[in-house]
């Protein structure tokens, strides 16, 4: 504390608080208190779910990119490079990417068909009891996250994410 931010106190001779220390340490609190802004939550909540995917996929050599990837051409049967590429780009760069798909066809999950963007990806049987594996575990990290948190107040959130995105992306 500086030595002007208190006064000593009259009567027992200890400092107190001056005026300006009193407002300095009330504005302090308020902003503790205040709710944090949308993008602190969404990074926040992010990181947060990254971290916890990876920390149970990671026994299978898997990371949440690497489930999403796989996921997403589970669930299209036969996706191009760049239908995945589009989905994930928020998360993993081209180079990221290529680098997953090819660890997939090495390991026999993946079959490729052509190259660069409009490679056609299929997974193998093996893909999908990988996919089935995984998504065991994927399914429980879900269940934790949404604890509490009901169908419709998701949709809400996913609406409402949405919209913004669109307001904002309209502007371009």
């Amino acid at each position: 504390m500086r030595r002007n931010d208190y006064v000593l106190c009259p009567r027992r001779g200890v400092p107190i608080d001056t005026p300006k220390e009193l407002r300095r340490k009330l504005i302090a609190r308020q902003d503790i208190a205040k709710p944090k802004p949308i993008g602190y939550w969404l990074k926040h909540a992010d990181n947060v779910i990254t971290e916890h995917v990876d920390k149970v996929l990671s026994e299978n050599g898997f990371t949440r990119s690497r489930w999403q990837v796989l996921n997403i051409i589970y669930q299209a049967g036969t996706i191009t490079r760049s239908g995945v590429l589009d989905t994930m780009q928020t998360f993993i760069d081209a180079r990221q990417l290529d680098k997953i798909i090819e660890e997939f066809v090495e390991q026999g999950w993946l079959v490729k068909h052509g190259e660069k963007e409009g490679a056609q990806l299929t997974l193998t049987e093996a893909g999908k009891a990988q996919r089935e594996s995984i998504f065991k575990l994927q399914s429980e990290v879900r269940r934790r996250t949404m604890q509490g948190i009901t169908e419709r107040e998701y949709a809400t959130v996913i609406d409402v994410l949405e919209r913004m995105v669109s307001n904002l992306e309209r502007g371009k």
